[in-house]
């Protein structure tokens, strides 16, 4: 009976984030300057504090947050990735459900909530969503699904050039174990289409700006949009800046555009002790995991 009651309080939570994720839809508006715009949505469970600004976000990562609350185990962080395709596909929850057990990370992008359809994604979950392209009855955006509760939570919005398309990213910072570091995760979802490279390298400067501070480990993950040479060359650039490493993947099957992969986990003071992809038909990329000790 305790259980229950447990359960149906969790499931009644879940609703009500749901409810108040869906219903700031109508209220929402985004700044343009320069080519780029950082939304100033708030989309969060009641409460909670979002830095929807670069310097903003940076000062928080900055601060200190020794001690505060749960942390997550250094020695052991399980991270899933997965661009999810709107979550079309009608068995993509077996899919999902099947990686992630035990995962302390779950970054997704291409996230569409509709009402409760992703409602099982939020049970004993912690969430961290930035919205992007939104319609009636939908919002798609990026989603960081964690063990624990975030320290910190930012969320930027970019828009590409030409068709005017949301990309979004999530930053989030979680306490460790045994140690005054914390670690910061950048969910990304890369500008796609434009017909040169600066908004793409605008989003990812704006990464760099926003963890400039931090002098802990980091997780940088998502689908990164690298379907040519010169923008893996500014990815490489940020990753040099922030002394980020590449994961590899020995059976490499993440999706590619003109040979080269687009999505990308790149991490600092974290070693990678086992990585993997898996093919699946519930989407049209492929998700990518890792399993990462401090």
């Amino acid at each position: 009976m305790q259980f229950r009651q447990r359960q149906n309080s969790t499931n009644l939570r879940t609703r009500v984030i749901l409810l108040v994720l869906m219903a700031g839809l109508a209220g929402c508006a985004h700044q343009i300057a320069g080519g780029l715009s950082v939304n100033a949505m708030r989309f969060s469970p009641p409460g909670e504090a979002i830095n929807t600004e670069v310097a903003a976000c940076r000062d928080s990562l900055a601060e200190s947050m020794r001690g505060k609350g749960p942390a997550l185990d250094p020695a052991q962080i399980r991270l899933l990735n997965w661009n999810i395709q709107k979550n079309q596909a009608r068995n993509w929850q077996d899919d999902y459900h099947s990686y992630v057990a035990e995962t302390d990370l779950i970054l997704i992008q291409e996230i569409a909530l509709r009402d409760d359809s992703a409602s099982d994604l939020l049970q004993t979950r912690f969430l961290s969503f930035t919205p992007g392209y939104r319609r009636a009855g939908e919002v798609t955006g990026v989603m960081t699904l964690s063990s624990i509760e975030p320290l910190t939570r930012c969320s930027f919005v970019n828009f590409e050039p030409v068709l005017k398309t949301p990309k979004t990213t999530n930053i989030t910072e979680f306490a460790l174990h045994a140690t005054d570091e914390t670690l910061v995760v950048v969910n990304l979802h890369a500008v796609n289409f434009s017909l040169g490279l600066g908004a793409f390298r605008r989003q990812f400067e704006q990464i760099g700006r926003a963890l400039r501070e931090h002098s802990g480990p980091i997780i940088l993950s998502g689908d990164f949009n690298t379907w040519r040479k010169k923008r893996l060359m500014i990815v490489a650039e940020l990753a040099d800046a922030l002394q980020l490493t590449a994961v590899e993947f020995d059976n490499d099957l993440r999706k590619r555009a003109f040979g080269n992969y687009l999505d990308h986990i790149y991490i600092r003071g974290l070693s990678a002790v086992e990585s993997a992809t898996r093919a699946v038909e519930t989407s049209d990329h492929n998700p990518m995991s890792v399993f990462l000790s401090m």
